[in-house]
């Protein structure tokens, strides 16, 4: 009999953020009623009261489900392995921008005003937090404080996912994997100041 009844819990909260879902692409979250919630999944007040405290608790699960997969997604390709040297990735093993490009609604949706919490700085939160408790760099220069180093990455990462988001994914996934990994095994030692004319 539990087994049914958390069966039946899964599929409705399942049904309760679908729905979610479907109301926040067409109108911001303070315009969301939770009686235009429940009648969009087919449910009722109380079934969405059992699962749900409130309409904002809602949001905040559907934001947290979202994160996990997005680090899944980052750990995917060094679930085997407990060293990874960047240079010698294989992109075809790097699925984070594809699965990026398969969720491009979402995550534009995340992204933009129809929620009032700040998606960005959680994406970039949460990624800090996964190399903070699953990467150890080796470090060149024992000078870096490692903190910043895991702060520059998780932020660095964070921008150029959302920028190419933003611009509906213009490069291929497999391009982008590319660049990334560039990305975090370059290092500028000098630049030159750019004069106006």
């Amino acid at each position: 009999m539990k087994e049914r009844t958390d069966k039946r819990i899964i599929r409705s909260k399942s049904a309760i953020k679908k729905a979610f879902l479907n109301l926040l692409y067409r109108k911001p979250f303070e315009q969301i009623t939770i009686s235009e919630i429940v009648g969009e999944a087919n449910y009722n007040r109380g079934t969405f009261y059992s699962n749900f405290e409130t309409k904002d608790c809602l949001l905040y699960e559907v934001i947290d489900d979202v994160l996990n997969e997005m680090i899944n997604q980052i750990r995917k390709p060094y679930q085997t392995t407990e060293r990874v040297d960047m240079e010698q990735l294989k992109i075809s093993d790097v699925t984070l921008f594809k699965y990026f490009k398969e969720n491009m609604s979402l995550y534009k949706l995340l992204l933009s005003d129809h929620i009032r919490v700040d998606f960005r700085f959680k994406m970039a939160k949460a990624i800090e937090k996964m190399f903070i408790e699953e990467y150890k760099y080796e470090l060149g220069d024992e000078s870096i404080d490692i903190k910043w180093l895991y702060t520059y990455r998780a932020y660095g990462l964070t921008g150029l996912i959302i920028r190419w988001i933003e611009e509906d994914c213009p490069d291929t996934p497999e391009y982008m994997t590319d660049q990334t990994l560039k990305l975090m095994t370059t290092a500028t030692k000098v630049f030159h100041v750019k004069k106006n004319i």
